[in-house]
């Protein structure tokens, strides 16, 4: 090789390189290195500014302190197990349609009609500690890099943390339609459920109820197609994801068994009946 030819490509490894000594960062989740442009304190910033109109999106929060502590503390006991501390805080939302989003820095949402389809405490545990899993592996911090532009998600952190009104108000309206729209690739999912797998078992919870919570999704979608487009747009599902979760539980967490009791599921039959009542249904 010539030295013209070898000083070109050592030119073009090193401008490769760049990027990744400015914004490389060790997924914490994962332990493997990622290009992650915004800092902690500015995923935090983006989804406090964007919490708000996020919650008007889906109809604004249930309005019952006893169901968002309860949500707050299945919540709570999930994300305290993963392996990266933020303020996480979770909310129930009123939008009939079944659904659950992270937005960046630990903002969850779960909507009341994904909340009304579960039957019990362990399947709750299981949507809220897959999104924390979204959370944990910055699925959807690297999700808006790449639909949003790297170069746009940077100046709209950048906006949020300078705090002029004007400009924070329309940057939290891109991220709010950015994760509304954030469409998790089948790897992420994946991801997602063992981490969720590894938080609920961490944290005491039967991790079948993330099968169980899979294959109640499953089948709501072959007798209420229609309900469940919007969930399934940006969290796809198939038949090969539960197996593949619920042979994870095998294989991992033998401990567990399929058919044990929830001992939750007296609790979580009055908090499902208490949100009924407040929703008028």
């Amino acid at each position: 090789m010539s030295g013209y030819r070898r000083i070109s490509w050592l030119a073009i490894a090193a401008l490769l390189l760049v990027p990744c000594l400015a914004g490389c960062t060790k997924n914490p989740a994962t332990g493997k290195s990622q290009l992650i442009l915004i800092s902690r304190e500015q995923e935090i910033a983006l989804g406090e500014e964007a919490a708000p109109q996020f919650e008007q999106e889906f109809d604004g929060r249930v309005a019952n302190d006893q169901l968002q502590a309860y949500v707050q503390a299945v919540g709570r006991k999930v994300s305290d197990a993963c392996e990266r501390p933020m303020p996480y805080e979770f909310t129930l939302v009123r939008s009939d349609v079944p659904n659950a989003f992270a937005l960046p820095g630990g903002k969850i949402f779960l909507t009341a009609g994904l909340m009304q389809r579960m039957t019990n405490e362990r399947q709750l545990a299981a949507v809220l500690a897959h999104e924390t899993g979204h959370v944990s592996a910055l699925h959807n911090v690297a999700g808006m890099q790449r639909q949003m532009g790297a170069a746009v998600l940077v100046e709209i952190a950048g906006q949020i943390a300078g705090k002029e009104k004007a400009d924070a108000a329309k940057a939290a309206t891109q991220v709010v339609t950015s994760v509304a729209t954030l469409k998790y690739s089948r790897d992420d999912e994946y991801q997602a459920d063992d981490l969720g797998i590894r938080y609920m078992a961490k944290a005491g919870y039967n991790p079948y109820g993330m099968v169980e919570l899979l294959t109640v999704l499953y089948k709501l979608a072959e007798s209420e197609p229609g309900s469940l487009e919007e969930l399934f747009q940006t969290h796809p599902l198939s038949s090969k994801r539960i197996q593949r979760a619920e042979d994870k539980v095998k294989d991992d967490y033998e401990r567990f068994s399929r058919d044990a009791a929830d001992p939750d599921q007296r609790h979580f039959q009055d908090m499902h009946g208490l949100l009924l009542k407040t929703l008028g249904r």
